[in-house]
């Protein structure tokens, strides 16, 4: 197995806790006490930890800084929480600073070249893996501008981690691989995870029936018709289903994808080797079965009489040649971090080679869809029209007002027990409504029959209301404060983790998200049951960011 070429010390790494000692509670509860510094008194124990790393620093109190966010109300409330609790201290002077969307990113990406002297609230989104949580938030190669590492945080124990959790195939090992380093980025807390989103739909429960929520954004939409995941919908009085979109649909290639939307946008009309449905398990789609030939080959038997929707038909060459295409595109690292060559074994057989093992190979497919020769050979352009092998196709794109697609009749879903053959719903239209409330009130109005952007504050209201159906699922974005690492008294752990002790978790949760959501305190989401386990959860936030 991959697991067999870590090295022994790697092995003792992922073992070791003895790495984790004075980091946790009972290296806090040794600074008990009231203790004056500078005139400002630490009296309990995230203040002194916040002393101790200033004293560290050279910093006399207040510190100025500030907590840079997006321009959002739902964001201010949440910064104007965390600033009063940090300014309370007597340790800090924190003010609060707007920007527009992409400012902000720049922001954050230029961060550490430039000192910046700021906090930043952002928010993440990973998927069925749990590398997807950490790798480029927080391996020491992706520091920003190539990478997402902000505060240009390095931690060899924290790479080690990441890199043996990516080469890992076995999943006890992997368990404990990540259960480790979600320990040691809590106790170092270059971050503070604060909550864990969750997909909330709505939708008219007098036209839509058999809705089920997708707990990951970019397939918001699956439920329409996923016959690979046993689900699909129906309407009654209609056969157009109606649903809205957060913003226009910019890109229609899966290789230039940069987006939610557009993943949204476009996933009934492309599809992959595997899926994975809505409780986080492995499917086929176009692959029928798989199996691992050594610890880098996977064989795959392809769906024989899969068309796509131009008219070609389904073969290994098409599997080849989707992969290669990621080449030299802004998405390469969803292919190329682990791809090493395929080999067309006939028709409907391809053996896909990786550079090295890799943990989440299987979880990696279900983001590569399959795409015609037609675009592989470059004789047709996707951005200009989306062709895939999924059960609707594109139909039209009124950029800036909606996104249309019709039912494709000769997709290959033959029909099953529990799935019809054919999707109820003949077309689908997505409303492009920016603002939640407008959202909203297109819903009530009847103007669209399901929304995945309904305010917070409205879900519990509209869950007690006749005509409408709520679909919860805690999902895979979360929200953090990212600390400029880079920058004292910021460089000293104490005082991230002293910070970290102090965000009132509860009150941005029922305040700021009227209990949409679940609070969250490691990186990696909760849907991921083996990796974060709700004991496991207790025993980190009763050790490092709750202390007695």
């Amino acid at each position: 197995m991959a697991g067999d070429s870590v090295g022994t010390g790697e092995r003792d790494l992922l073992r070791r806790r003895s790495l984790l000692k004075g980091a946790g509670a009972a290296g806090i509860a040794g600074l008990a006490g009231c203790i004056e510094f500078n005139s400002v008194t630490a009296d309990s124990p995230a203040e002194e930890l916040i002393q101790e790393g200033f004293e560290a620093a050279g910093i006399d109190p207040p510190f100025e800084t500030a907590i840079a966010i997006t321009e959002d109300s739902e964001r201010e409330k949440f910064a104007q929480l965390l600033a009063n609790e940090l300014n309370d201290t007597g340790f800090f002077d924190v003010s609060v600073e707007r920007r527009e969307f992409g400012s902000h990113v720049d922001l954050m990406v230029g961060a550490a070249e430039n000192d910046e002297n700021a906090m930043f609230v952002a928010s993440w989104t990973g998927g069925w893996d749990p590398s997807d949580y950490v790798d480029m938030l927080f391996h020491s190669d992706n520091w920003t501008p190539n990478g997402f590492n902000v505060g240009h945080y390095g931690d060899d124990a924290v790479d080690r981690y990441i890199d043996a959790g990516l080469t890992e195939t076995d999943l006890e090992e992997r368990v404990e691989t990540y259960r480790n380093l979600q320990e040691r980025l809590v106790a170092d807390s270059p971050a503070s995870f604060v909550r864990f989103r969750e997909a909330t739909h709505v939708w008219d429960s007098g036209v839509v029936s058999g809705w089920e929520t997708y707990p990951l954004r970019p397939g918001s939409y699956y439920a329409i018709y996923a016959p690979w995941a046993g689900v699909y919908t129906e309407l009654e009085g209609t056969t157009e289903f109606i649903g809205d979109l957060g913003s226009d649909v910019t890109n229609y290639d899966p290789v230039e994808i940069n987006g939610t939307v557009s993943s949204q946008a476009t996933a009934l009309i492309y599809e992959e080797l595997l899926g994975i449905d809505f409780d986080g398990e492995l499917q086929p789609m176009l692959a029928t079965d798989w199996e691992q030939l050594d610890e880098t080959t996977y064989r795959f038997s392809l769906r024989e009489g899969v068309r796509f929707h131009n008219g070609e038909e389904l073969t290994a060459d098409h599997v080849a040649g989707s992969l290669e295409r990621y080449e030299g595109t802004i998405r390469e690292g969803d292919v190329y971090d682990w791809y090493e060559t395929s080999e067309v074994i006939d028709e409907h057989t391809i053996d896909i080679v990786c550079q090295r093992a890799y943990g989440p190979f299987e979880q990696a497919l279900f983001n590569v869809p399959i795409v015609p020769m037609a675009a592989i050979e470059g004789e047709h352009d996707l951005q200009s029209e989306p062709i895939g092998t999924g059960p609707y196709r594109f139909a039209e794109h009124d950029s800036g007002n909606h996104w249309r697609l019709t039912r494709f009749d000769d997709h290959w879903f033959e029909g099953s027990k529990s799935v019809p053959a054919t999707a109820p719903i003949e077309t689908v239209r997505l409303e492009i409504i920016p603002e939640k409330s407008s959202r909203q009130a297109a819903l009530e109005a009847g103007d669209i029959h399901f929304s995945y952007g309904v305010p917070s504050a409205s879900i519990a209201d509209l869950e007690g209301r006749d005509g409408y159906g709520v679909g919860r699922r805690v999902g895979g974005s979360f929200d953090m404060v990212l600390y400029p690492v880079y920058l004292p008294p910021f460089s000293e752990p104490s005082v991230r983790r002293g910070c970290n002790m102090l965000i009132p978790r509860e009150r941005i949760l029922e305040n700021v998200y009227y209990g949409i959501g679940q609070i969250g305190y490691t990186p990696i989401s909760p849907m991921l049951e083996e990796y974060v386990s709700e004991s496991f959860r207790e025993r980190i936030a009763e050790e490092y960011v709750r202390p007695n």
